[in-house]
């Protein structure tokens, strides 16, 4: 501080300092502040500091309700305790693809007009900008595949869309049976640092029946698939735009999850085999009639054809008398979806169980959501990052 009669001040690096230790909701107060803090906030270099300061090792556990046409949003904290509930700017509602850095990628549903196509976008709920993702003409009916992700070597944000190109010939009765029994036969990926769509080779994809939407990690995405009736992963280089497809041995699969840069499966054991033979075979009917929940951790390895993924452990989770559902897993917490059995006078109920993977201790959360809620959970920290062309360095 300076002394005689001078007013008193803080040089401007040591206010960088603490400006970048600040929540992003008091940031979004102080552009009004000064243009050149104003400025400064937008600043690639500001933006990844304050991100890795703030939220980015320790991300909220997003968990969204999408019960019916919207459902709801909320953050809990290390403690499960609500923190917020966000204000969803879409008007029918939406389905999370993804979340990462801060931004969450979404789908706005559209449930009273089937006719139009849904619409893709960028949701940055922490500064409340959202930025829609120009359509292609594989958008028809909406009916895709999805994955969201970042890779700090190319620095920049990139979306996958698998597609059925027969969609746009068919009348409505028709999609879900086209991708039902077909799958999927065109993949387009999106930059946000270009913004624009290309096309990618589909090539050894054509057989693969998509069942999830992918998880990111460590410049990669990974779906859960079927290639022909056996499972099996199919991993995307962000970096390359390189997809390869790994068999999944000996496991009856439910979920994926990530762990430490490392994707996870969630499985259930000898109690609950996987019916090869059974083509509608369903990754949640099958968590709900299963006692004997495992994970298997995979690490991304070089190969000729670029990173493939290879088994580094495995966990034994338990072994339960009621149904459990893995949705993700936050921070050490695999979090579970569980079903507990009701009667007359206390209904069927659903509850969050806990499964640390440090401790290996569980907890149960019961009461918190009705019997009707459809739940699904991502990690979530709240950043500056732009939801515009991307020039962020993180």
């Amino acid at each position: 501080m300076a002394n005689g009669g001078v007013e008193p001040f803080l040089p401007p690096d040591i206010i960088i300092i603490i400006l970048k230790r600040l929540p992003v909701k008091s940031l979004v107060r102080f552009q009004c502040v000064c243009k050149e803090w104003k400025n400064l906030f937008k600043t690639p270099s500001f933006i990844a500091e304050h991100l890795h300061h703030s939220d980015h090792k320790n991300p909220f556990l997003l968990l969204h309700d999408y019960q019916y046409c919207c459902g709801s949003v909320r953050l809990l904290n290390q403690n499960m305790e609500t923190v917020e509930i966000l204000s969803v700017p879409f008007r029918h509602g939406l389905e999370i693809i993804g979340s990462c850095n801060g931004l969450l990628c979404v789908i706005t549903n559209n449930l009273y007009l089937s006719l139009s196509p849904r619409l893709l976008c960028l949701w940055n709920p922490a500064t409340r900008k959202v930025r829609e993702i120009p359509q292609t003409t594989n958008d028809y009916w909406g009916i895709c595949v999805f994955g969201f992700g970042f890779s700090s070597i190319v620095n920049d944000y990139k979306i996958v869309k698998f597609y059925n190109q027969e969609l746009r010939k068919k009348k409505e009765e028709d999609h879900y049976f086209i991708v039902a029994n077909y799958g999927y036969d065109g993949v387009e990926v999106y930059s946000l640092s270009s913004g624009l769509w290309k096309e990618l080779e589909f090539g050894a994809l054509r057989n693969i029946r998509f069942r999830t939407t992918a998880v990111s990690a460590d410049g990669a995405m990974v779906w859960l698939g079927k290639e022909d009736l056996n499972p099996v992963l199919v991993s995307f280089d962000i970096v390359t735009e390189v997809f390869t497809i790994t068999p999944i041995d000996g496991v009856s699969p439910a979920n994926l999850g990530v762990w430490e840069d490392k994707f996870a499966i969630f499985w259930y054991g000898e109690d609950d085999e996987y019916n090869a033979a059974d083509d509608e075979y369903n990754a949640a009917d099958d968590g709900f009639n299963s006692t004997d929940v495992r994970l298997r951790l995979l690490e991304q390895v070089a190969s000729e054809s670029g990173k493939s993924l290879r088994c580094a452990d495995e966990y034994s989770i338990g072994t339960f008398s009621r149904a459990l559902y893995p949705l993700c897993i936050w921070r050490n917490e695999i979090v579970f979806n569980g079903i507990g059995i009701g009667s007359e006078a206390e209904p069927e109920s659903e509850y969050l169980d806990l499964f640390n993977l440090s401790t290996k201790k569980w907890e149960l959360l019961s009461n918190r959501f009705s019997a009707y809620d459809r739940l699904a959970g991502f990690n979530y920290e709240r950043s500056l990052v732009s939801v515009s062309v991307c020039n962020t360095q993180v």
